[in-house]
């Protein structure tokens, strides 16, 4: 019975498939924006053997050269070629769009369905000796409560280890009563968290932990804090700065770029994904799971993320035109790619001071900002459009 069934499945499937594709091609937008973003990344790709010159090669005589002869699209104020400029900066811009929302997307999907899946179901972190849940979770757990709390405990004998040793590299920055005050802060958290890891115990509704947190990233001026926060690691005096520093070498501008992007990048995602887990949840599906013996984790995996496939592309999609944007705006400002290193973001902000002198300068560049961000946003709503036919009722 299983052959039948996994026979007449597979039909079923391509079928269904077929149809996502049928309905994607009717997206004419869509499939044009597919179209422009296959050629941006192949001339990106294969910039070395279309580009006409290096992308650092000067040319100190010939600056701000208007478009035509040996320099298709004129020079910048070093006298550098604009056209390859283009093709190498592509692979910066969209590598970081790329980067960025792929390992939004990851931590997004991971926090969001933990917050829809446990939302309003309490979970201990750990049972203290003199709780009054330990006699229950013993009973519960039986003989693997020991260990388990064991483990719990370590954790937490690790974190308030952590918060000591930061309260200590905080006190040596400081003097007089600042010392004081850091222990003080430092020892009290320390000894609270001990407590109820210890003594009592820590039960935590983690949705509420997960939403609030993001309420609070949400609520903080995001363009003013990644210019605070990019300003801050690109310094390698700034310890973890040096650290980026040591360990990317001539990749560290990008891979900064990115965690810095990456840090705002995922909260809109945890957002949709949680409410579309609350929903889920719900389900018989996922009731049949339970009442089959699978755990959280399987059900999660299995059975809830499955169904949340459709909404996770579509939002990969569109946060790859919004971090190209976002990168180009901080590179614009001067705290995002350096120029030695050409990025769509960098070649505006070099291009400014000769905005009058050689307007197309700034042209070429913005140009290529909207065609990508446009065409993602275009193959986002054909993506959407194919995937749930509703949306278009």
């Amino acid at each position: 019975m299983s052959l039948t069934t996994a026979t007449t499945a597979t039909p079923a499937k391509r079928k269904e498939e077929n149809k996502t594709w049928q309905r994607f091609k009717k997206h004419r937008l869509a499939m044009f924006s597919l179209a422009v973003l296959g050629l941006l990344f192949f001339v990106s790709i294969f910039a070395p053997l279309i580009a006409p010159f290096s992308p650092t090669l000067n040319e100190t005589s010939n600056t701000w050269a208007q478009p035509g002869g040996r320099h298709l699209m004129g020079t910048d104020d070093l006298g550098r070629d604009v056209f390859s400029q283009l093709l190498y900066a592509g692979r910066v811009s969209l590598l970081i769009g790329v980067a960025v929302a792929l390992l939004s997307a990851l931590i997004g999907v991971t926090l969001g369905t933990i917050a829809g899946y446990y939302s309003g179901q309490p979970v201990i972190f750990s049972v203290g000796l003199r709780s009054s849940l330990l006699a229950e979770q013993q009973r519960l757990e039986g003989s693997s409560f020991w260990w388990k709390n064991g483990l719990k405990w370590l954790v937490w004998a690790s974190v308030i280890a952590f918060t000591l040793l930061v309260t200590s590299q905080f006190a040596a920055t400081y003097s007089g009563v600042g010392v004081v005050i850091a222990w003080l802060v430092g020892v009290g958290l320390s000894m609270t968290i001990a407590y109820f890891a210890f003594v009592q115990a820590i039960v935590v509704d983690i949705d509420n932990i997960i939403s609030r947190f993001i309420d609070v990233m949400l609520s903080l001026p995001q363009i003013p804090f990644l210019l605070i926060l990019s300003g801050l690691l690109a310094n390698p005096d700034v310890k973890l700065g040096g650290v980026l520093d040591s360990i990317f070498g001539s990749a560290r501008p990008i891979v900064l770029i990115i965690f810095v992007l990456v840090l705002f990048g995922w909260l809109g995602t945890a957002r949709v994904i949680r409410g579309l887990v609350l929903s889920l949840r719900q389900r018989e599906f996922t009731d049949a799971a339970k009442a089959l013996g699978s755990s959280d984790w399987r059900v999660m995996i299995r059975h809830i993320l499955p169904n949340a496939v459709a909404p996770i592309i579509v939002q990969v999609t569109l946060d790859v035109g919004n971090n190209i944007i976002s990168e180009s705006a901080l590179s614009f400002l001067g705290y995002g790619i350096p120029r030695d290193i050409p990025s769509w973001g960098n070649m505006l902000s070099s291009a400014q001071e000769a905005i009058f002198q050689n307007p197309l300068a700034s042209f070429w560049p913005g140009l290529f900002i909207l065609l990508t961000s446009l065409s993602i946003n275009f193959l986002g709503d054909g993506l959407r459009d194919a995937l749930d036919p509703r949306s278009r009722l």
